[in-house]
């Protein structure tokens, strides 16, 4: 089977693998869509650790093969793939906190996504209905825009900052929506560019009130002025470095989620006492092991997110390389481009 890893910088190898059949519990299941997200996209850029990486783990296919002790699948049956799994037998999973798992199990380390087929445990296989493949392949995000909803517990009437204008922050900007808040404003770089202007389409079209761009000289001046109260809740999908100055932003006794990994810039800074003396809360929001996907599959099933003002973009596998071009392309109205195997 072709399977698609990182062998240099900048550089994409299709390597042939072994499609081995099932044992146990395990799952094959061919690959049917797989997003393209921003680790790929950092692994793609940096390299690091300079030895290959495989790519992918926003996967939706249909079950292909399964091993005798994987029960109820069959062949065929439409489901997505869990990245990241609870053990089920550590301390935090016994006392029933699965989302504390200290051995996390997953099949990132040595297995691409990105690829025709994908052998797991059957407790990463979770079926699904009434979705298209492209659809379904944008659950997985849609789950970590729900874990930092669950953080930061936004109530109806609040006013909501929603910090990057990527697929995560526009599924949050649509679920605070959904949970009835005031006002949402939506921050973002380089609004003026064709990336920038569609992110700025789909952030109103999934509810926001207003949209802002952080390159602007007076961006926060005129944040002030639209939000002389500030928010009640912020919500930070955009690199660490953004967190200090929307910390000024934060009502009192508000909130502030973060989720997001830096590569480069991994140091904060910002005054303690201001923070005390607003008896603000900064909370990290990382939805691993995986959780909220039945929710994901009601919420797209339902129409409650437009899938299509967020999948811009849908490649063949074959055309992986000019995928991952548009992905990193500010001059391309992008938010989410997904690599098909059906084409």
């Amino acid at each position: 089977m072709k399977t698609a890893w990182v062998t240099e910088r900048k550089t994409i190898s299709i390597l042939e693998k072994e499609n081995e059949p099932p044992l146990g519990d395990e799952v094959v299941v061919k690959v049917r869509a797989c997003g393209i997200c921003g680790t790929d996209l950092h692994f793609f850029n940096d390299f690091p650790g300079k030895k290959p990486i495989p790519l992918g783990h926003e996967v939706s296919g249909t079950v292909h093969e399964t091993g005798s002790g994987a029960g109820g699948l069959s062949r065929g049956d439409a489901v997505i793939v869990q990245n990241h799994v609870p053990c089920g037998s550590c301390f935090s999973c016994l006392q029933g906190k699965s989302y504390s798992c200290s051995n996390i199990q997953t099949y990132m380390n040595d297995r691409a996504a990105m690829a025709e087929f994908l052998k797991v445990r059957r407790n990463m296989v979770l079926p699904y209905q009434g979705l298209q493949f492209e659809e379904a392949a944008i659950a997985e995000p849609l789950t970590v825009a729900l874990d930092l909803m669950r953080e930061a517990k936004v109530e109806p009437f609040q006013d909501v900052c929603v910090s990057g204008p990527g697929i995560i922050g526009l599924m949050c900007a649509r679920l605070t929506r959904l949970s009835g808040a005031a006002e949402i404003a939506v921050l973002g770089r380089r609004m003026d560019e064709a990336r920038g202007r569609h992110r700025a389409e789909a952030a109103r079209l999934m509810g926001a009130t207003a949209v802002f761009d952080t390159e602007a000289n007076d961006w926060k001046e005129k944040l002030r002025e639209r939000f002389p109260g500030g928010f009640q809740r912020i919500i930070v999908t955009s690199p660490p470095k953004t967190i200090a100055p929307i910390i000024d932003f934060a009502s009192f006794a508000g909130v502030i989620v973060y989720n997001g990994i830096s590569f480069r810039e991994e140091n904060v800074s910002f005054n303690a006492n201001t923070f005390h003396f607003k008896k603000l809360k900064l909370l990290a929001s990382h939805a691993i092991p995986n959780w909220g996907f039945p929710l994901a599959f009601d919420l797209l099933r339902q129409k409650k997110l437009d899938y299509k003002a967020l999948v811009t973009h849908v490649y063949p596998f074959e055309e992986l390389e000019r995928a991952f071009a548009t992905a990193a392309s500010s001059e391309e109205s992008v938010i989410k481009v997904v690599v098909s195997f059906d084409r």
